[in-house]
């Protein structure tokens, strides 16, 4: 009995552990606060090493696939490789456990994504691997949001001579946010969530759908009025050029 108290305990104490770590993560998105997502992810590493849990070890992975696109947005590509080998290991570790699932596998082709970013010489390679990568992903799971997120990147991001389209991005970020939306754990205080939002925003905006683009920035900034992206950047920048929408 006592073996059983012990362990109902760590595991509560676990699960309370990943919903403070996915909560700081997301505000530090919310606010752009970068260092704090950095200190976030050196605890989670820490913790991981103390305890092995494998949600934790996933959460972690997620949170360097947002850090590493943001190391890539802002051009500081030697930290962006090193944050990509840490998540190598990580992609390792939880495929060695069993997890190799199309949460898993999305990621996996986002990181081949931006790989490609700071090897453009490689990218015909890496991106067959990104692509297989996310069609692996949408065979284990067809209805995994993430997946149809990282699809609609791809299509959005890809030079128009390998295939990329922003046009036909579209869809698949709106099947993504409806997907997350089908589910309230996966839509609330969700910063991967609010990305795919965001995301879809700039499609819309980008293949000249103004009235879809300005409901999508509204929407976001209703749900989280303090998006700072939306709020101070993407939304006003929009108005500027579009009013009315």
């Amino acid at each position: 009995m006592k073996y059983y108290l012990t362990l109902y305990l760590l595991l509560s104490l676990l699960t309370v552990n990943a919903q403070e770590y996915r909560s700081a993560i997301y505000h530090a998105y919310v606010h752009e606060e970068m260092e704090n997502w950095k200190a976030i992810m050196e605890q989670m590493e820490q913790d991981y090493s103390d305890n092995s849990d494998p949600v934790l070890l996933y959460d972690l992975l997620e949170a360097e696939y947002g850090y590493t696109g943001w190391l890539v947005s802002v051009k500081r590509k030697k930290e962006a490789e090193e944050v990509l080998r840490s998540a190598e290991r990580h992609m390792a570790l939880l495929t060695g456990l069993g997890l190799d699932n199309a949460r898993v596998y999305s990621l996996k082709g986002a990181f081949y994504g931006f790989q490609i970013m700071l090897e453009p010489a490689r990218a015909p390679k890496l991106g067959r691997l990104s692509m297989k990568a996310n069609e692996k992903a949408l065979e284990l799971d067809p209805e995994e949001p993430q997946v149809w997120l990282e699809r609609a990147n791809m299509d959005y991001y890809k030079p128009v001579i390998f295939g990329g389209s922003k046009k036909k991005a579209v869809p698949s970020y709106a099947k993504a946010v409806e997907l997350f939306e089908s589910s309230s754990e996966r839509s609330l205080e969700n910063w991967v969530y609010l990305n795919c939002m965001a995301g879809l925003g700039i499609a819309y905006e980008n293949t000249r759908k103004f009235s879809e683009a300005g409901k999508v920035y509204r929407k976001i900034l209703e749900m989280e009025p303090s998006f700072k992206w939306v709020k101070e950047e993407l939304y006003p920048q929009f108005q500027e050029k579009h009013p009315g929408n």
